[in-house]
């Protein structure tokens, strides 16, 4: 069994799981056109990995002090592709994330390219606020949390949409123990409150329900689908 081709079709499952429609029949008719070219069966994608794919933990590109909603965030993603995530600390906040090798790789291109997006819009949310003589303390606090919102209930609704492929990334026993046997020192506080900027709220969590890494194939910069592919 090519253990390659296995983990590219488990990528792309993954993926398909996508509210997007073009983003998900993508990723899917890929996905199915390695299953059958490899005579492979769903079922075996599935018992590859429990006893075969590597749990390792992969540092994002994500670090925060202040911004404590990354840390949200990166829980959230993590949560709905079968990962742990926690923090090294020096000077900063360093996510990172434990899981299946595949699902942590989707982990951090997931997380990156949404942080990215959130940037983005966060910027062009302040420009807008300081032309018209307005405050931006914690105008990004609450985009972001507007954000983190939706784009949970995207995944909620993505769960209740896909349940016949019977592919949801659950933590195995194996990540459980992995992630329990780890020692971690002190706390973080990561508690995030809304500062009261109600358009800057609606306007991320608007974002949040629409937010597709499909964007990110659009935009000619980088094809993650192929990226994940050649993985």
């Amino acid at each position: 069994m090519n253990i390659n081709v296995i983990e590219k079709i488990k990528k792309l499952l993954a993926l398909s799981e996508s509210c997007n429609e073009n983003e998900a029949k993508l990723a899917m008719l890929k996905a199915q056109e390695l299953l059958i070219k490899n005579k492979l069966s769903m079922q075996e994608v599935k018992d590859f990995k429990i006893h075969n794919s590597i749990i390792k933990e992969k540092k994002s590109k994500i670090t925060f002090t202040k911004a404590k909603w990354k840390a949200h965030l990166a829980g959230l993603v993590g949560e709905n592709f079968g990962c742990y995530y926690f923090f090294k600390t020096r000077y900063t906040n360093t996510i990172v994330f434990l899981g299946r090798e595949e699902d942590v790789e989707v982990c951090n291109i997931v997380l990156e390219y949404a942080i990215d997006c959130i940037d983005s819009s966060i910027k062009k949310l302040q420009y807008k606020y300081r032309k018209e003589g307005l405050s931006v303390k914690g105008l990004a606090n609450d985009y972001a949390v507007g954000f983190i919102a939706g784009l949970s209930e995207q995944f909620e609704e993505q769960k209740r949409k896909n349940q016949e492929w019977g592919l949801v990334l659950v933590k195995d026993k194996e990540i459980v123990k992995a992630y329990e046997e780890k020692e971690f020192k002190g706390s973080i506080d990561t508690t995030i409150n809304f500062k009261g900027y109600d358009e800057a709220y609606c306007k991320g969590h608007k974002d949040g329900q629409n937010f597709s890494i499909a964007d990110k194939i659009a935009d000619g910069t980088k094809d993650v689908l192929m990226t994940l592919q050649s993985g």
